[in-house]
């Protein structure tokens, strides 16, 4: 009996290392501290079907004034930062990752730009295979609410999985909004013919969704909130669609 009780007590740890093994990983990458928020429900789900749930946020958000008297920089930048990790810690998901590009448009001036969106890709080159996610999700094309910076996030990591035949490797998943969604929240929005995945959340998981949302004090009013909260809980579908990135194989000499 007291072998056996050993041998369990040796079988532990390679047990766990085998779990831990075992374990998905579900890649996150928007550009701002906030972001998140948009799909929160899924985060959720997703870390309880077991998932670690890596978010990356590629810039601080410090020029995010929006309903905050604190003026762009550092130190509204570090509130941002802190803003991510209360919702990542609500959530019960991992410490999000800030890569500190500065910004992904053209405000900064155009040089400095094509130097921030290089930095941003050459990031993820190395980030990634370190990662080794099972899926990545971000914004497709519309940028979510047409937000440049959004885009740009998109359209780099295609461009990276493109660049190193990883299209396959790293499934990637574009959030797409219906059009009754877009109108609601005055989204960018996918024809449903496009859908090709489709989660479903629960009331539990959407409210817990909804307990982030405080966490944002430089980006909210108590009565943007008020009003968010109303709509999210007033749409009763409980669904966020998404459009995975594919491409089509094989040369042809004609269109």
């Amino acid at each position: 009996m007291k072998r056996t009780f050993l041998l369990c007590l040796l079988l532990i740890p390679l047990f766990l290392v085998a779990q831990q093994a075992k374990q998905k990983t579900l890649l996150v990458i928007f550009p701002h501290p906030d972001d998140e928020t948009a799909i929160a429900e899924v985060l959720i789900k997703y870390k309880e079907l077991g998932y670690k749930v890596q978010l990356i946020i590629a810039t601080d958000g410090k020029d995010g004034t929006r309903v905050t008297k604190i003026p762009a920089g550092d130190s509204l930048g570090k509130l941002r930062k802190d803003e991510t990790r209360c919702a990542c810690k609500i959530l019960g998901i991992a410490e999000p990752m800030f890569l500190g590009i500065e910004r992904l448009d053209t405000k900064i001036g155009v040089g400095k730009y094509f130097g921030e969106h290089k930095r941003f890709l050459d990031t993820l080159k190395i980030l990634i295979p370190k990662i080794r996610p099972d899926i990545i999700l971000t914004f497709g094309p519309d940028g979510d609410t047409h937000h440049a910076e959004h885009i740009v996030v998109g359209t780099t990591i295609t461009e990276l999985l493109l660049q190193e035949g990883w299209v396959e490797n790293y499934p990637l998943y574009y959030v797409a909004w219906t059009k009754e969604q877009g109108k609601m929240f005055d989204l960018g929005y996918v024809n449903d013919q496009y859908f090709n995945v489709q989660i479903d959340y629960t009331q539990e998981q959407e409210i817990k969704a909804l307990s982030i949302m405080p966490c944002y004090v430089t980006q909210y009013t108590p009565e943007e909130l008020k009003e968010d909260h109303k709509k999210k809980l007033t749409d009763k579908s409980n669904t966020i669609h998404f459009r995975r990135f594919v491409v089509a194989k094989g040369m042809q000499h004609d269109f």
